[in-house]
């Protein structure tokens, strides 16, 4: 038995220990910047707002159907703002929750699926991105309604 742990010893002696390139590591920088679900929520809760005015202005207008909260929304903002006009904060705090809303949810989702990492040896900077598909539903969607209320900005401007 003790030759053979003679044998053993001598044979763990022997081999090389292995040598852990440290700098490899330090080389590559992931930054994960916003966790997916809490980024999927916040997106979710500034998303409400604009979509249930999107729909309510849908239903109400377009399809001439009146449904409970969604048109109740529509008409509450139209209401406030008929009422108020541009004196008042609560209308510009809507305004802006209906406009940068979308866009705030956009951005929030984005950093959290995005990875970046930077290689010093080729100068590069590398953007990779998560499939999370709850965070690219809400970009999808965040993306259309801020598509939608744009559009409708520019041409009410253009006349």
């Amino acid at each position: 038995m003790d030759k053979q742990k003679d044998k053993t010893d001598q044979l763990f002696e022997k081999l090389k220990q292995p040598n852990i390139a440290v700098t490899a590591h330090q080389r590559q920088f992931r930054l994960v910047l916003l966790n997916t679900k809490k980024s999927a929520i916040s997106g979710a809760v500034l998303l409400i707002l604009p979509l249930l005015f999107l729909s309510g202005v849908v239903l109400k207008h377009y399809l001439q159907i009146d449904f409970g909260m969604f048109t109740s929304v529509y008409e509450w903002i139209g209401n406030l703002d008929q009422k108020y006009g541009d004196k008042s904060l609560l209308n510009w705090i809507i305004r802006i929750l209906l406009i940068f809303g979308p866009l705030a949810a956009i951005g929030v989702n984005l950093l959290a699926i995005m990875h970046v990492r930077f290689e010093k040896d080729s100068n590069e900077l590398i953007l990779s991105f998560k499939l999370k598909w709850l965070n690219w539903l809400i970009i999808t969607t965040c993306t259309m309604v801020f598509g939608i209320f744009f559009l409708y900005l520019i041409t009410e401007n253009a006349h």
